[in-house]
């Protein structure tokens, strides 16, 4: 009896140690995955951040070209430098040009009736 329990516990310990073997290789194979998952993980975290960043440089980019064209000055262009000069104003809003062309046509009217009062008038509103 003393023999049948010995082997039984022999066995176990095989068991035990064959189970840590495979435990071990599993162990590492997981670890080796993980490896080449983190690396592929880095790879493309960085072609997303390279990919963010340009955007982002385009995004700024029409942003300081929006800003610009609300400043009146033309889309291409950039800040002007102090050594520039005076700033032209640059007149492409199509509601100054209806305005514009308005007063014109009516002080043109005004002067062929002879209205001084019409001519002032139109003169107040430019």
């Amino acid at each position: 009896m003393q023999d049948l329990f010995q082997n039984y516990v022999d066995d176990l310990k095989a068991l035990r140690d064959e189970f840590h073997k495979e435990l071990t290789v599993q162990a590492q194979e997981l670890s080796k995955a993980m490896g080449i998952y983190a690396r592929s993980n880095e790879a493309a975290l960085s072609l997303f951040m390279k990919k963010v960043s340009a955007r982002g440089a385009e995004l700024e980019t029409a942003a300081a070209a929006r800003l610009d064209q609300f400043r009146g000055l033309p889309a291409n262009h950039g800040l002007p430098h102090v050594s520039d000069g005076p700033l032209a104003h640059i007149a492409n809003d199509a509601d100054q040009d209806r305005v514009a062309a308005a007063a014109e046509r009516a002080f043109a009217d005004s002067l062929e009736s002879g209205g001084d009062r019409k001519a002032r008038r139109a003169i107040a509103l430019v």
